[in-house]
This record gives structure tokens, C-alpha cells and sequence, in this order.
């Protein structure tokens, strides 16, 4: 049996704060240093991924020292790498090129990273894609998975392969082309990302493919997705794995805090806060943080989190950080007994979506996929349908 964990994407903010060495005061008179997995952090989280583009065009690029050693990330915590395949297919749409070789990535990543992701180009960053523009992102994808096999020089830590397809034919398509690398895991990358319903999916997909019963087979992850509705998916999904096998799941979703001063409450309460500009009309009442997590128990005043300077956004954003965190180890815990994680779920208003995800993944194990996708049609697709986004954490 597995349990997941959350990767939280590092910050471009977080990397120029760790690398002017400002550290922040707390009211019980410690000096934190801002990061997430030091002995003088907050609290010590030993998961983060690390897009490459960033690590080698952002402020990585002013620095001598490898990425890793900048920003004084510990040998026993792991680092997950990114591709960078989200930012070419960004600059691609906005007409420009982007500042990355494949060959840029694997080095870097070998050099930094305790897990790589393969350069797989997504085939739409909002929308469903066509069928051509699926096609080419697979054709260069493969291009660049066999760049990745063939010029590899650190075997010692796991290189992920990638899935794509919102449907079942067209993972199909994609896991024909791919399947045969000599990789040693998959990471998922399936949109909408917050959709429980084509995680499970994806999921079902590679356990039918035998893909969890290869010794090969070291590491699942799921890109870009965090959000309430969709964690207990894919922390039910792991606990059916019978082999050892280390999942995980990313989103930079916290850092809203940085960029909107929008704090998160605890996932099982509801409404959130604002603060900076918005705090005068959203919640000026508002005199003390209603939290004691390990960011807020240090905070002396709740008007240090309107502050226009670096240190009001990156507080909030731990806070936001620690939620996630919290959130996941809770669900680890009750999934073990599958009444009272259900339970919990309901108790906390979760969307009906991820309980159909959960008796999907029963359903399918038990019947087989394509029987559990006809069942759960309505559910899965068309996808045309499922076009509203997700306003926060707690909504689809």
C-alpha cells in the first residue's frame, strides 16, 4: 500500500527571497529563513519540485553554484525536477520561442534533481485539444523522450515517463508511442489536472496496462494538481497499489498568497481571507489570524500581512503551503478505512465528482476499465462539456 505526498512547485519569489538571505522575525523572537525544509524553517517539508526553465533563465542564472547548493536544499530531501515542456508549449502560444533545449533539461535536472520528468509537450495548456494538435505534441515528445534515453548519465535516480489523453483512445495513442522507453515510472498529465474523474482514469489506464506490476516501476506522479476535490482521488488510488510505489502530486496553487494575498483557511472549514488592498473590504473585522499553524503561531501582528514588502505574500503563501500539507497527511491517515474516509469527505462537502472518482476506481479494478468508463460516461466526457474552471480550491 502507497501513501501520497505533496510537492509544492517552488516560487520564482521564494528563489530570489532564499537568495538574498532574508529571513523573517517571529513574534517568539526566532529568525526564520523563509524556506520549508531547513531546521530554521517554519516547519521542515522535504518535497518541492523545481521547474528547470526557471532554474536555469531565473535567478539560478546569476549564481556560480549548482541550483541546488544555491538555494541550500538538503541531500536527504528530495527535489523533483520539471521538463520545462509547460513553458515551450506557453511561449509557442504566445508566438515566441522559448530559451530551453531538451539537452538544457536533462543536464540540469541530473545535476539537481532526486526525480526527473521526460520533456513531454502538452498538447493544450486550457482547452481540450484537437486531434492534430494532440498529434504533433505527441510526435515531439517522443523526439525528445529518445533524446532523453539515448544521451541519460545519471541511472541512480528515477526518470518518469509522461501520460497524456483525456480520452480512452487517445491514451491509447500516446502509450503506444511511449511505452516501450526504458523509464522508471509515469508521471500523469491528463487535464483538466483538477478533475478527479480523469485522474482516476488515468490511473485505471496504467494499472490495466500492468504498468504497477514492472520492478521497473519506482514513481507515480501527478502534474499540476492539488486541489480538495481531487487529493482524496488520487490518495484513495494510491492506497489500492499493492508494490511499494512513491506517489506524488504538484501545484504552485499556495503561492496565491504571494500574488493575491489570498490566505487559505483549513481545507475542512471553507471561506478564505484576503489581505493587502482587498483586506479593507473583504474582512477588515479581522484582528487575528484564525490559525496556529506552525507560520501563523509566529506572526505578532495581522497587519504585517498587508505590508506591501516580500515578507506579507511569502508568509501567507507557507501558511497556504502548510494547509496542503496537512490536508494530504489527514487523508494518508483515514484511507485506511474506507467508511471513515468517505465519512470525512461528505462531513467536509466534497464535490459528488470525487466520490463517483472513488467508485470509479472500485468499479474498474473489480470490471475492467472500458466497463467502468461506460458505466461513468456521463461523468468522463464529452469534455466539451466541462469547460468551467476552477475558481479556488474548494469549487470547480
Amino acid at each position: 500500500m502507497s501513501r501520497t505526498d505533496f510537492v509544492p512547485a517552488i516560487g520564482e519569489q521564494f528563489n530570489s527571497f532564499w537568495n538574498r538571505g532574508l529571513k523573517y522575525k517571529g513574534k517568539d523572537g526566532k529568525e526564520y529563513d523563509m524556506k520549508f525544509y531547513t531546521s530554521n524553517s517554519h516547519f521542515n517539508h522535504k518535497y518541492a519540485l523545481q521547474t528547470c526553465y526557471y532554474g536555469i533563465n531565473g535567478v539560478g542564472k546569476t549564481s556560480s553554484k549548482r541550483f541546488r547548493d544555491m538555494i541550500g536544499y538538503p541531500k536527504d530531501a528530495i527535489l523533483i525536477g520539471d521538463s520545462g515542456g509547460f513553458q515551450i508549449a506557453s511561449f509557442k502560444k504566445k508566438g515566441e520561442v522559448c530559451n530551453l533545449t531538451p539537452i538544457d533539461s536533462l543536464r540540469w535536472q541530473e545535476e539537481n534533481c532526486d526525480v526527473m520528468m521526460n520533456l513531454d509537450v502538452p498538447s493544450t495548456l486550457d482547452k481540450v485539444p484537437s486531434y492534430g494538435d494532440f498529434m504533433e505534441a505527441l510526435n515531439q515528445s517522443v523526439e525528445n523522450f529518445k533524446l532523453f534515453e539515448k544521451e541519460r548519465k545519471n541511472y541512480d535516480i528515477p526518470l518518469l515517463n509522461v501520460l497524456h489523453g483525456e480520452t480512452l483512445k487517445l491514451m491509447e495513442i500516446w502509450y503506444d508511442k511511449v511505452k516501450d522507453f526504458k523509464f522508471d515510472g509515469f508521471a500523469i498529465g491528463m487535464k483538466p489536472a483538477w478533475n478527479p474523474m480523469i485522474q482516476a482514469m488515468g490511473f485505471m489506464f496504467l494499472w490495466e496496462k500492468g504498468e504497477f506490476d514492472k520492478d521497473s516501476f519506482k514513481w507515480l506522479h501527478f502534474f499540476g494538481t492539488s486541489g480538495k476535490h481531487v487529493v482524496p482521488t488520487m490518495v484513495y488510488a494510491a492506497s489500492k497499489l499493492s508494490r511499494d510505489i512513491k506517489v506524488t502530486y504538484d501545484s504552485s496553487s499556495y503561492n496565491i498568497g504571494s500574488i493575491y494575498r489570498t490566505y487559505y483557511m483549513p481545507f475542512d472549514l471553507g471561506p478564505h481571507l484576503s489581505f493587502g488592498e482587498k483586506y479593507k473590504k473583504a474582512n477588515p473585522q479581522i484582528k487575528e489570524l484564525p490559525c496556529e499553524c506552525p507560520v501563523c503561531s509566529t506572526i505578532g501582528d495581522i497587519e504585517e500581512l498587508n505590508k506591501p514588502d516580500i515578507f506579507g505574500g511569502t508568509l501567507i503563501s507557507l501558511h497556504n503551503m502548510y494547509q496542503y500539507i496537512y490536508y494530504n497527511n489527514i487523508l494518508n491517515k483515514l484511507v485506511h478505512n474506507k467508511e471513515l474516509f468517505i465519512d470525512y469527505l461528505n462531513k467536509i462537502n466534497i464535490n459528488e465528482k470525487t466520490l463517483k472518482s472513488i467508485e470509479f476506481i472500485d468499479f474498474a479494478i473489480e470490471h475492467g476499465l472500458t466497463n467502468a468508463i461506460e458505466k461513468y460516461h456521463d461523468w468522463l466526457i464529452p469534455q466539451e462539456l466541462n469547460t468551467t474552471k476552477q475558481v479556488n480550491i474548494f469549487n470547480f
